[in-house]
């Protein structure tokens, strides 16, 4: 709900109390979610700063890669020009090495926030460290992860080389299945 002038004030109160870095993304706000059904939670991704929180592919021409990324340039820089060394993380769409790696060198950031693309590979970063890059499952954003999270279940990627667990007494998902699971994740 704020303006990036008014993150760059509170960004620079933080950094001169001594915070350890800033983590710079966005969020949805319950007062522009939409009402839910009943039965359901209020869920606060379902509006327009939910949308600016976790766009997709789809949704406009902007798309998610990088989409906070003036934003956090500004507030870094901010910083910078105040004299205060505090590390700023950049997150929102970020999910190719290339992408990444330019924020660094620009200065733009210190250090890179992934969450659905760590979602979708947990083994990115090691894959590309080893050289196998065109290994790496990238995001698509479709947000499957968000609207599982809605429904308060379980939080998985639909990208995921799906594994059963065929073991006597595995866990059951909500329609009676095996629980199928990452397989990076348990090897």
């Amino acid at each position: 709900g704020n303006t990036v002038d008014d993150a760059i004030s509170i960004g620079l109160a933080l950094a001169r109390d001594g915070a350890d870095f800033l983590s710079l993304s966005r969020g949805g706000k319950f007062e522009d979610a939409a009402q839910p059904k009943v039965g359901e939670a209020a869920y606060p991704y379902t509006g327009q700063s939910g949308y600016e929180c976790m766009p997709t592919y789809v949704s406009d021409a902007l798309g998610p890669l990088g989409r906070n990324l003036a934003a956090t340039a500004r507030i870094k820089r901010a910083l910078v020009d105040a004299g205060l060394s505090t590390p700023v993380v950049a997150a929102g769409g970020l999910s190719t090495f290339e992408l990444c790696e330019s924020i660094l060198l620009r200065g733009d950031a210190d250090f890179i926030g992934s969450a659905r693309q760590s979602l979708a590979d947990p083994d990115w970063f090691e894959k590309l460290r080893a050289g196998r890059g065109d290994e790496i499952r990238r995001c698509n954003y479709t947000n499957y992860c968000e609207a599982l999270d809605q429904r308060h279940k379980a939080v998985t990627c639909k990208l995921w080389d799906r594994l059963e667990v065929e073991e006597a007494g595995a866990p059951l998902d909500p329609t009676g299945h095996r629980r199928l699971v990452p397989p990076l994740w348990h090897r």
